[in-house]
């Protein structure tokens, strides 16, 4: 930067990150007036930390931020935005249900430096594509269209100084050099100085006098203009597929420059196997990468036999170029909302909410009236969604679940996304990245996981239903500690398409209701093949509704011998379910004890089971994996990639399953996930006999009442443990039967629930059994 330039904003020092976790670390750097400043690095180095620190929507933990010579380090965004901060997020930020030009006018401010109209006018100048397009939703855009909305969105409120977070994510080529070109003529007209976030190295090296590089939380050099022509010191900076490119080099290295002909074996005809790309969006690799591939693949090949493979593959990168330029296939949403907004504490006193927001339905169908919140593994299309993990914060998918689409086609209004366990690896409360969930019975206790806030949420009467998801008992455990009623319905009942999934053979997502009656009528909605969820064949739909009013008169219900006196079990807990099954003797129903011996072998096989399965499919997959057809959500895939820079912010549940499933991949190779996954089926063929007996079995849902949730400081042992120790009776069904809690007493001024599981697609018998409880009595006095 020349030396008469002045200095805009100046940041000294600064650290931050997310609550105790830190992300920055002793950033150092000023931006000049009119500079364009970029900063490169990998997913997970805490650039968009950065950038948000900036804005004010992140506390800085350490440092100081100056801006025009004002010290704005505890300004609010609202505050640093009148100075004449702009800010354009990763995921563009936009209002889908509204037009183009509602888009704009609600960036204006007070503060925007004239009228409205005059603004707006002044801002379409800069950008003619959007004239055309200001009466077209902003959700029909593309995304190269959106992405120029929400930069003019920025410029309304008339700012000098534009923080831009990976502007070029997802977009077209022509699109990129569109926006390049608006961003340079900006820059000249307007005196604008940016601070860009960006992967894509073709996009950042045209528009930036400098590059820094950020490399876990810190600044580790500085790419000056002639810098960024040197491919070599770029690479010496950011090392293994760190930068995205646009086009081709101009200077390609040994294994760009083949033409496919060239690449053919020698063997060969000249015809190409593929057409030739132009246009190459792909980092091709080096030298170095496929020498440390050859490692990992335990072979030993020379430099020269590598060359030649790299060159053998350019026509197959080639097909990557294609699909890298192609628009993806995904399904479209169909019904306009709101990104929402994050409530806070006054509104949310369980710290159950995650997002509030409303997506109304079809105007009449049968969830008409009815208000379901989300659990925040579901995909609602342009609303947030971080799973309960501080890596997925700030990921907004771009479709709906299936089982959205079914709600709101049933004429539902979703409400907003709940709170639940940090990657779902709980079944306490208290690992959540934003803070526990409180049970709403008690304050300071589980509400249960991993579906904490959906159960929280249902059972304080804040929403008429709730969707959870189940691998170990998240939809049950919560169910149970909060009183309500939670069904996890036979495995591939209700399809898992835009859920994000821990493993697949033990992934459910299903109804969480005050009523039996609520519950039944859901999975009426939710039930059913959509063609796209490997996890379904031939699933066996009913009428659920029609089981209510049956009665227990005639049922054969089977008290399961294994599922008390657990050592983990509490006496209060085993007399109150044990007094359930007394009252359904009182309605007319056979009850007997039934022993199955496998009910802990089921347990030994669901931890292989999930313990390896999670490893691969939901860590080395980055919760997408192979090997299936399906729904994929490559937004979700990159986004989930930054687990590998960010691991120490993983929850300590979450290490130790990574731990132990990495460690019997790596020994013994796969072989106990395959003899789990065998046995499984043993033990489920002996909970069918007992069900060829019986039409339902009882045992208590969780073994123990609610626990305290831990301090913030406790020890790593004392955390994990409040995380599984209850997991004895809901996991061994998480191999497929259905199962559901039943509220059935208090102690202590805490829930328990009984479970009910059920045959195969034996929901049916389920809803008779919980409704006619249901009947008899509140629970509440039993």
């Amino acid at each position: 930067m020349p030396e008469d330039v002045n200095d805009i904003l100046e940041i000294k020092g600064l650290s931050g990150g997310y609550g105790k976790v830190p992300i920055l670390h002793g950033i150092d750097f000023a931006v000049g007036e009119n500079e364009v400043v970029g900063i490169l690095g990998h997913n997970g180095m805490g650039k968009t930390t950065l950038l948000k620190t900036v804005m004010g929507f992140q506390p800085a933990s350490s440092g100081r931020l100056q801006f025009h010579n004002t010290d704005i380090t505890r300004m609010s965004p609202n505050e640093r935005a009148g100075l004449g901060l702009g800010y354009v997020p990763q995921g563009r930020g936009i209002f889908p249900q509204l037009s183009v030009r509602d888009n704009l006018r609600f960036a204006w401010h007070d503060y925007s430096g004239g009228p409205e109209q005059e603004v707006m006018d002044a801002v379409l100048e800069d950008f003619p594509r959007l004239t055309r397009l200001l009466n077209r939703m902003g959700g029909a855009l593309s995304g190269g269209e959106q992405q120029l909305l929400a930069l003019a969105r920025c410029l309304m409120g008339d700012p000098d100084f534009l923080l831009l977070d990976e502007p070029t994510e997802g977009i077209q080529p022509s699109i990129i050099e569109e926006m390049a070109e608006t961003l340079l003529q900006l820059r000249e007209r307007r005196g604008l100085s940016i601070l860009l976030v960006e992967q894509n190295f073709d996009f950042i090296s045209d528009l930036s006098d400098r590059v820094l590089v950020l490399e876990r939380g810190r600044i580790t050099g500085e790419l000056s203009r002639s810098d960024l022509s040197d491919q070599a010191k770029v690479d010496q900076f950011l090392g293994f597929g760190a930068a995205r490119s646009t086009r081709g080099q101009a200077s390609p290295t040994a294994s760009q420059s083949s033409t496919p002909q060239q690449s053919q074996p020698r063997s060969s005809a000249a015809e190409p196997i593929f057409p030739t790309v132009t246009n190459m969006t792909i980092k091709r690799p080096t030298l170095t990468q496929m020498r440390d591939m050859a490692t990992r693949f335990g072979m030993n090949l020379t430099d020269a036999e590598l060359t030649e493979y790299s060159e053998l593959m350019e026509p197959y990168i080639q097909a990557y170029d294609r699909l890298d330029a192609t628009p993806d296939n995904l399904p479209p949403v169909r019904y306009p909302r709101a990104p929402g907004r994050f409530p806070d504490f006054s509104e949310n006193p369980l710290n159950a909410w995650y997002v509030k927001t409303e997506v109304r339905g079809a105007a009449d169908g049968p969830l008409r009236g009815k208000r379901i919140v989300l659990k925040d593994t579901v995909c609602l299309a342009g609303v947030a969604m971080m799973n309960g993990s501080s890596i997925m914060e700030g990921y907004t998918p771009e479709i709906d679940a299936t089982i959205v689409t079914r709600m709101l086609d049933a004429g539902a209004t979703i409400v907003g996304k709940a709170h639940n366990e940090n990657f779902c690896l709980s079944g306490g409360s208290h690992t959540n990245a934003k803070g526990p969930v409180h049970n709403p019975w008690k304050h300071g206790y589980m509400a249960g996981g991993s579906s904490s806030g959906s159960a929280a949420l249902v059972a304080a009467g804040e929403v008429d239903m709730a969707i959870a998801g189940d691998q170990g008992g998240s939809i049950r455990i919560p169910s149970s500690n909060c009183g309500v009623y939670g069904m996890k319905p036979t495995h591939g009942l209700v399809p898992y398409t835009g859920v994000m999934p821990v493993e697949q053979t033990i992934d459910h997502v299903g109804p969480v209701t005050n009523t039996v009656a609520d519950n039944a009528l859901l999975l009426e909605v939710l039930a059913g093949e959509d063609g796209l969820d490997p996890r379904q064949y031939n699933p066996q739909v009913f009428r659920y509704t029609e089981a209510l009013g049956r009665g227990a008169q005639g049922l054969r219900i089977g008290i399961l011998k294994q599922g008390f006196h657990r050592p983990e079990s509490e006496a209060d807990v085993d007399q109150k379910v044990l007094a359930a099954a007394d009252r359904f003797r009182e309605l007319g129903a056979q009850v007997d004890e039934v022993s199955v011996p496998e009910h802990q072998l089921a347990v030994d096989c669901w931890t292989a089971i999930t313990l390896e399965g999670l490893q691969d499919h939901m860590m080395h997959g980055n919760s997408a994996g192979t090997n299936y057809r399906g729904l994929f959500l490559p937004s979700m895939i990159d986004h989930m990639a930054q687990w590998r820079n960010r691991a120490d912010e993983l929850s300590h549940s979450l290490k130790v399953s990574m731990f132990t499933g990495e460690f019997f991949q790596e020994q013994y190779r796969g072989r106990f996930y395959g003899k789990a996954q065998n046995l499984m089926r043993k033990v489920n063929e002996k909970y069918a006999a007992a069900l060829q007996q019986y039409d339902v079995l009882l045992m208590p849902t969780v073994p123990m009442k609610p626990q305290k949730i831990p301090t913030a400081d406790c020890s790593i042992t004392e955390y994990v443990q409040r995380s599984f120790e209850m997991i004895g009776n809901t996991a061994p069904f998480n191999g497929g039967l259905p199962a559901m809690n039943v509220p059935c007493g208090l102690s202590e001024g805490l829930p328990i629930g009984m479970m009910l599981v059920g045959a195969k697609y034996g929901e049916l018998k389920i809803y008779q059994a919980a409704h006619a409880f249901e009947q008899s009595g509140d629970w509440r006095n039993m």
